[in-house]
């Protein structure tokens, strides 16, 4: 999944949150390979840190912490 998508999936989750085009409201801070098509992400986002799980089949939101 493109961070386009990441993107994309975490706006659907804070529907509130206002977007500016253009301007960056999130950013992987860290990206783990776990296997063929797996990884956990460390995203900054919204003022918090977000542990994204990503899979073939999608992402989950596993933890997050304020900054």
């Amino acid at each position: 999944m493109s961070a386009a998508a990441l993107v994309a999936q975490l706006r659907r989750g804070w529907p509130g949150l206002k977007w500016r085009e253009g301007s960056r409201h999130a950013r992987i801070v860290e990206a783990l390979p776990l296997g063929p098509g797996n990884r956990l992400l460390v995203v900054e986002f919204g003022g918090r840190h977000l542990l994204i799980g990503q899979g073939r089949t999608g992402l989950v939101r596993l933890a997050e912490a304020e900054l």
